[in-house]
């Protein structure tokens, strides 16, 4: 039985529900003030949204700078103003801003700097930069400190991600030495999710008048400042070279990569040209085409299951590029199929005017002292102009300065033969020593002069031997102060334009007519051989000997190597047919 006091109708305070109280005026007063404040304190926090927040190089600067050396290895340092605003997005801008490398491999200063912030790292009080962006930067690289560099990393792990990172209107300088290359005008974007996760790089620039993109892909960017391997690809692209690459690459003391590569250039000497460097053999090397395993490091290039193509010439082999002292060392031993040399003839001094005679054009030589090449080259056939050869091996090597060129062996015209010829720099810039030799064996004369000069007035099994030394400026000076000697034989063969043995026939009945007989038809050579030495421009016919059905001949002469003339004198005698 529940019992309550109180007057009747009144119920308890404790039994059913009671009407609602009005606060008192002092506690509405205590609710309109925190109302307020809280207004007030929220329209602060949007006007300091809206408006930057200027501060001096103290807390804020750290903290940047801890998150850019944490996630990057780099130095900050901060030069003019930094600003802060929290709306539309948490950013930062600071105006003048450097950024090195430990070991002074690289530096960039940039006009302005502006990094977009992560909202929920800022939120537990930590700077975050989504993206930075840097305006008007110079950024110089010094690859002779490249191994200082990569010595100089720390082991440990990056503590930050950076995020991606824009480069607008920046400028680049590779110093390597004496020497700088520019690249002007860069538009690049990094794109990173992370150290753990691929970056990549895009961007454009001028070099040397012409607008290069490139592009590069790292599977794992922590690898690098660890100098562990990681893959990798590459791409460069412009008007006069584009390089492509993929493979695996280390960043460590001595920097390496192995993988394919490929290239290509519509002319490999205006290509060369970009690197202020020019091949070593003559020609245009137009329509260039490249693709090898290659092994590259700072200082050397080696590059295997190699095939190359230029001027219509096709290439399989190996090559080993390096630089040792400042110097270029090239080693290659390639093979082909098909090897013409006509398109290095048009690269080569002229030899005669538009008169006949020796050019007297002055000798504009190239520079070969700051390279040394070793070069091997088989060809199943080959070609220079009109001339054929099979089996043919060539030897090019520079050394010095100094060039030699060599046919070592091949197989042309039933026969073989051998060339050599090597140049030197003279006493002045414009002189070269020359020194050339050739020897035949069992050729075909006929079949060899009509490929050569287009005319077939000697046949027969040619054996010869020359050795020739000059010194001069130009074709006309060389032929002046040329010497040297040469021997040939020629067996069971015949000379066009003559007929010995029907002139003499009849030198007893009709004299008169062995002049026009002499100068007609053909006379058959059982044998014939000749001596020639050459003294400062002037050839002398030595031990001139013939003979053949019905006649035995000998002759001497005279001739100026300079005049493109001969004089021969002939002594002929009627002999016995058996």
């Amino acid at each position: 039985m529940t019992s309550h006091s109180g007057p009747p109708g009144e119920q308890s305070p404790h039994v059913g529900s009671s009407p609602r109280q009005r606060p008192s005026p002092k506690r509405r007063r205590l609710r309109a003030g925190l109302i307020g404040a809280l207004c007030l304190a929220a329209l602060a926090t949007v006007a300091a949204g809206l408006a930057p927040w200027t501060f001096s190089k103290t807390a804020l600067i750290d903290a940047i700078s801890g998150e850019i050396y944490g996630s990057s290895g780099l130095y900050v340092a901060v030069k003019g103003q930094t600003t802060f605003s929290l709306l539309p997005r948490p950013r930062i801008v600071v105006e003048g801003v450097a950024l090195a490398d430990p070991s002074a491999f690289a530096m960039l200063e940039a006009e302005r700097l502006s990094g977009d912030l992560r909202l929920f790292p800022l939120l537990t009080g930590r700077i975050e930069f989504g993206r930075i962006t840097l305006a008007r930067a110079l950024v110089t690289i010094d690859l002779g400190k490249a191994s200082g560099a990569a010595a100089s990393r720390p082991r440990a792990a990056p503590t930050a991600r950076l995020g991606d990172v824009s480069l607008i209107d920046a400028t680049v300088r590779l110093r390597d030495g004496e020497k700088v290359v520019s690249l002007e005008n860069l538009w690049a974007s990094l794109e990173s999710r992370g150290p753990a996760a691929p970056a990549t790089l895009k961007g454009a620039f001028d070099w040397r008048g012409e607008r290069m993109e490139g592009f590069l892909w790292v599977a794992r960017p922590e690898a690098i400042p660890h100098g562990d391997t990681t893959p990798l690809s590459f791409r460069l692209d412009g008007p006069s070279l584009t390089i492509e690459a993929e493979g695996m690459a280390q960043s460590d003391v001595k920097p390496r990569f192995v993988g394919r590569v490929t290239a290509s250039a519509p002319s490999l000497r205006q290509a060369f040209a970009m690197f202020d460097l020019s091949p070593p053999l003559p020609g245009p090397f137009d329509n260039f085409r490249l693709a090898a395993t290659a092994s590259l490091e700072p200082d050397s290039i080696q590059l295997s299951q190699l095939r190359f193509s230029a001027d219509n010439n096709d290439f399989d082999g190996a090559a080993d590029l390096r630089r040792e002292d400042d110097r270029l060392n090239f080693q290659a031993k390639l093979s082909s199929g098909n090897f013409s040399l006509k398109p290095m003839l048009a690269y080569l001094p002229s030899l005669s005017n538009g008169d006949g005679q020796w050019s007297r054009e002055t000798f504009d030589l190239p520079d070969l002292s700051r390279a040394d090449v070793d070069l091997r080259l088989s060809a199943a056939h080959a070609r220079l102009a009109r001339l054929s050869i099979d089996d043919a091996e060539f030897s090019l090597g520079l050394r010095a300065g100094r060039l030699e060129l060599a046919l070592d062996r091949a197989k042309a015209y039933k026969g073989s033969l051998k060339a050599r010829a090597t140049f030197a720099p003279g006493a002045q810039d414009a002189v070269v020593d020359v020194h050339a030799s050739a020897q035949t064996t069992g050729v075909d004369a006929g079949a060899l002069l009509w490929d050569a000069i287009a005319r077939e007035d000697i046949g027969g099994s040619l054996d010869s031997n020359v050795t020739l030394d000059s010194s001069g400026d130009s074709m006309a000076v060389l032929t002046r102060e040329l010497n040297g000697r040469a021997s040939f034989t020629l067996s069971q063969g015949a000379i066009a334009g003559v007929d010995f043995e029907r002139a003499l026939s009849r030198l007893d009945k009709r004299p008169l007519s062995s002049a026009i007989d002499i100068r007609s038809g053909r006379s058959s050579v059982e044998k014939a051989s000749a001596t020639i030495k050459i003294v400062d421009g002037v050839a002398e016919f030595e031990d001139g000997q013939a003979c053949g059905p019905g006649f035995a001949l000998a002759f001497a002469g005279s001739t100026r190597v300079s005049d493109r003339g001969l004089a021969l004198r002939a002594r002929a005698i009627e002999a016995d047919a058996n």
